[in-house]
């Protein structure tokens, strides 16, 4: 029964794991999305680290003071003091060992920067959850373009061991020929010689198939046996550059970074108080004195000389320029290849037109080769050119089609479009 369960729960794996939909739903389940949306969960507490202190805190103490002189419990109020002296039998509040256990709380109940700094975390999050959503269109776009490029090599194979049968029956004909002396036997070795060169980029072909297949599953923990067909669902939406929101982000975030920096030298306000119970043994008389005393107050800071701030606010410029470089260069970069995209993908997809045509052409053309070369009115360096010739234009073809593909991928990248919704 247990088998049974175990088989019903893996069909739909792997029979979605057959189309391109199954595929790119797979990488969201990957360590590395789950390590972006930690990320996003990470920088979302940077925003609540800064509200943490702007709330009170409030600490529990107790120790054992040693002095070398009698220090006193609490203070003492100059009237209270006169008394304890005229009367000795009073254990008076000093003593040079003193227990005492108590409260602290601070309260800071303004600090401009800080407000500042929560809306540059707010901001920080914003960009977290922006690249969050890229990384993964980008991860899309790898799997896409590597499934392309499978397709084609696949195809790409296929056009060249079509050639090498059509060979190997052309060398069957040789064969006959060269045994009723028609054909000189060199013929046979030619053709061996392209058939041994088809071998070997077959081969070749074989060792990118593996790479690629390495690398989708890397990604998707998916292994392709081989690839699966890429249809058109939707053409990519064009617009806003989505790629440059994470930087649109973070070079807002440095800016409220040089405001947080000068806000430094505005007084800040922050209330404190204690409560203290402490023990001792009089100085004067040895009796067991035990006394409680606590405070409360407002502080207003205002920073007068600290070059530090200075500093700090001289970084603060230095990283907004950082980002705002980065995001006009990023912003030029990716404008320009979304019209190079745009303009290529236009340009291959008449290639497209245009290699089709010439492969029907060449499929002509190598079958009154085939004809010509048997009726011996065509050398045998003349028809080996037609084969070439069929197997070049069935390549172009592919890798028009592949490269559309991965045109396409980009632009989605570019402009933000989950792939799903543009392949299918």
């Amino acid at each position: 029964m247990l088998k049974k369960t175990l088989l019903l729960v893996s069909i739909p794996f792997f029979v979605q794991a057959m189309t391109i939909t199954a595929l790119l739903d797979a990488l969201g389940h990957r360590p590395e999305n789950r390590l972006d949306r930690l990320n996003v969960e990470q920088s979302a507490l940077g925003e609540q680290v800064l509200s943490d202190k702007l709330m009170p805190t409030v600490d529990l103490f107790a120790g054992y003071e040693v002095y070398s002189s009698p220090n006193g419990l609490l203070p003492v109020a100059p009237n209270e003091l006169i008394k304890m002296v005229q009367d000795q039998s009073i254990g008076q509040p000093f003593s040079e060992h003193i227990t005492r256990e108590g409260v602290t709380f601070t309260w800071p109940l303004f600090v401009k920067s800080i407000y500042t700094l929560k809306e540059k975390a707010k901001l920080l999050h914003l960009a977290s959850k922006e690249k969050h959503k890229l990384n993964l269109i980008e991860r899309q776009a790898v799997v896409v373009g590597s499934v392309a490029q499978l397709r084609y090599l696949e195809s790409l194979r296929k056009a060249l061991l079509a050639k090498k049968h059509s060979i190997l029956q052309t060398s069957v004909t040789t064969k006959i020929m060269v045994e009723k002396g028609r054909a000189a036997p060199s013929a046979l070795f030619v053709l061996n010689s392209h058939i041994n060169d088809i071998d070997i980029a077959l081969n070749s072909i074989a060792q990118h198939i593996n790479l690629l297949q390495s690398k989708i599953e890397t990604l998707t923990a998916v292994h392709l046996k081989k690839s699966m067909p890429l249809r058109l669902k939707r053409h990519v939406r064009k617009g806003e550059i989505f790629a440059l929101k994470p930087l649109k982000a973070k070079v807002k975030a440095s800016k409220k970074g040089i405001q947080a920096a000068d806000e430094a030298y505005i007084p800040s306000i922050v209330t404190k108080g204690n409560y203290s119970y402490s023990q001792a043994n009089a100085y004067n008389n040895g009796n067991a004195v035990r006394e409680n005393f606590g405070m409360a107050g407002i502080y207003l800071s205002m920073p007068i000389f600290d070059h530090s701030k200075s500093t700090a606010s001289q970084m603060a410029k230095v990283d907004y320029m950082k980002e705002k470089t980065a995001l006009d260069q990023t912003r030029h970069t990716l404008k320009v290849e979304a019209k190079q995209l745009e303009r290529e993908i236009v340009l291959l997809r008449k290639s497209l037109k245009l290699a089709q045509k010439s492969v029907v052409e060449q499929q002509k053309l190598l079958k009154i080769a085939k004809v010509s070369f048997k009726d011996e009115r065509m050398t045998e360096e003349e028809y080996l050119r037609y084969e070439n010739a069929l197997a070049n234009a069935r390549a172009n073809f592919y890798n028009f089609e592949a490269k559309v593909w991965e045109d396409r991928a980009k632009l989605a990248v570019i402009y933000g479009n989950d792939l799903r919704e543009i392949v299918k």
